[in-house]
C-alpha cells in the first residue's frame, strides 16, 4: 500500500498541493525591478502605492464650457480657451462661460461643464446651455483615477497590458516583481526522438511533440525553460538527471514515465532523489497517469506521456500550481456554463475533460466536441475554445444539458 493519494480529484489535487507550492514560494523573499517595458506577466512582489493624484487637479472630461452651476438658466459670454496642459491663469468670474477641452484643468471657481454639442451659440455669441444638467457634470475631479497612498497594484497580481498602463499613469517605470520561475523541461521515453533528427523514422520511435508544445505553454506565462532533452527509460539516468535539474531550476516539469509499466521509472527516480510523491493519477480523463512531488524544495510534476493529457494537466494543475509558487493571488480555471451541442457517455468516478468549440446557433451558445477523441490526438487542441466538464458522477451528457465551459486563453479576449 502506497503511503501517497492515489486517482485523486481535481478539487483534491488543489486542495493537497497549493498549501505546498505557498509554503515554498513564501520561503524566497527576493524581488528584482524591471522596466514597465519588461513587466508583462510577472508577478507584483509587494503593494505598490501611488505616490500621485491622478488626475493630479480637477479637470474637464468632455470638450465644452465651465461654469458655475448657479448661473445654469441664463446665456453666458465665452471667455478663453482652456487646453489639456495649459492652465487658466487669470480669476474665473461668475457670469461667464470658458471654452474647455477634454483633459484641460478646471479653472479655479466654475464647477460644471456643459458639453460642447449639446450647446447653442446665440446671436450676441453667448452659449446657451442645456437645462437637464446637475451640478459637477462632465467634471472630473483630483485623484478620481486614483488617490495619493492608494495600492495600485496588490502582491501576487499578475501584470498585464492594463497594470503597467494604471503604473505608467501614476508616474512609474519600474515595478518590482518576483523572478521569473526557471522550468527544467524533460522528456521521458526510449520511444522519442528528437524533431528534425532522422531517428523519428525508425521503426517504433515517435517525435517527441511534448516539450516544444510544453516550452511553448511556459514561456507564454512568462517562465523561463531550461531544456534537458529526452531521458531514455533508464532508472540511474533519471535520477541523475532529476538531481542536476534540481540544481539548476526551480520546477521539474517531466513528461512520460509516470504510468504504472515495468518501463515507467518517473515515481522510483523522485524517490531515489531523495523526493517526495504527494500524488500519483488523477481522477480525470485525459490525465489519469500524472505524478506529483518535492525534490527538496523543487516542485516536480510528471504528465502523461500522450500530448493532449500532457496539454490538459499542465492547464488544470501545473500552471496554476507555478503561479502559487510565485506568490500570485490564486486563480484556478474560470467555468462557464454553456448547453452541450452533443451525446457522449462517460465513466463514472472521473471527471472528463473533452476539448470543443463554442458555437452561436438557434439555441444560442453551446459547445461542440472539436476533432477526433483520443488522448494522443493533438489536432483535437488546434481549433479548440477551450474544454468541456463532463463531472465524475455523471455517466451520460444529452444535447442540451448544461455543463461547465473552461475556455483557453487563445480564445478569450
Amino acid at each position: 500500500m502506497s503511503d501517497f493519494p492515489q486517482d485523486i480529484s481535481l478539487d483534491e489535487a488543489y486542495a493537497l498541493i497549493s498549501p505546498l507550492m505557498r509554503d515554498i514560494g513564501a520561503q524566497s523573499q527576493s524581488q528584482v525591478e524591471v522596466p514597465l517595458s519588461d513587466a508583462a506577466n510577472r508577478i507584483i512582489a509587494t503593494d505598490i502605492t501611488s505616490t500621485i493624484d491622478v488626475p493630479a487637479q480637477d479637470c474637464a472630461a468632455v470638450d465644452g464650457y465651465a461654469f458655475y452651476f448657479e448661473d445654469l438658466e441664463k446665456p453666458l459670454p465665452i471667455v478663453g480657451s482652456i487646453k489639456a496642459g495649459h492652465p487658466f491663469t487669470q480669476k474665473a468670474e461668475k457670469g461667464f462661460a470658458y471654452r474647455i477641452f477634454t483633459g484641460a484643468p478646471m479653472p479655479e471657481g466654475p464647477d460644471t461643464i456643459a458639453m460642447q454639442e449639446n450647446c447653442e451659440i446665440d446671436q450676441e455669441g453667448s452659449v446657451i446651455l442645456p437645462q437637464n444638467l446637475k451640478l459637477k457634470s462632465n467634471y472630473r475631479p483630483r485623484g478620481e483615477n486614483v488617490s495619493k497612498g492608494e495600492i495600485i497594484l496588490k502582491k501576487g497580481t499578475m501584470v498585464g497590458p492594463a497594470e503597467i498602463g494604471l503604473a505608467a499613469a501614476v508616474g512609474l517605470s519600474t515595478l518590482p516583481v518576483k523572478p521569473i520561475l526557471k522550468v527544467a523541461l524533460i522528456s521521458i521515453g526510449d520511444e522519442i526522438a528528437e524533431v528534425g533528427s532522422r531517428s523519428g523514422s525508425e521503426t517504433g520511435k515517435i517525435f517527441d511533440s511534448n516539450r516544444p508544445m510544453l516550452k511553448a505553454m511556459m514561456k507564454s506565462i512568462g517562465h523561463q525553460v531550461v531544456d534537458f532533452g529526452i531521458v531514455k527509460d533508464n532508472l540511474e539516468e533519471l535520477i541523475k538527471t532529476f538531481l542536476e535539474a534540481k540544481n539548476k531550476a526551480d520546477v521539474i516539469l517531466i513528461s512520460g514515465g509516470s504510468s504504472e509499466g515495468d518501463e515507467d521509472h518517473t515515481k522510483s527516480a523522485i524517490i531515489n532523489s531523495g523526493g517526495i510523491i504527494d500524488f500519483w493519477r488523477l481522477a480525470l480523463k485525459p490525465g489519469r497517469p500524472m505524478v506529483s512531488g518535492r525534490i527538496g524544495k523543487t516542485p516536480i510534476f510528471g504528465l502523461p506521456g500522450n500530448p493532449v493529457a500532457a496539454f490538459v494537466c499542465t492547464r488544470l494543475i501545473v500552471e496554476p500550481m507555478m503561479s502559487v509558487l510565485q506568490g500570485q493571488l490564486e486563480q484556478y480555471p474560470i467555468k462557464l456554463e454553456v448547453c452541450s451541442g452533443f451525446e457522449k457517455t462517460s465513466r463514472k468516478g472521473r471527471a472528463e475533460y473533452i476539448r470543443a468549440r463554442l458555437e452561436n446557433g438557434a439555441k444560442g451558445l453551446h459547445a461542440v466536441i472539436n476533432g477526433k477523441p483520443g488522448a494522443g490526438v493533438l489536432s483535437s487542441l488546434t481549433g479548440a475554445d477551450g474544454l468541456v466538464e463532463i463531472p465524475a458522477e455523471c455517466d451520460r451528457v444529452k444535447e442540451g444539458d448544461t455543463l461547465s465551459f473552461l475556455i483557453f486563453r487563445e480564445a478569450g479576449l
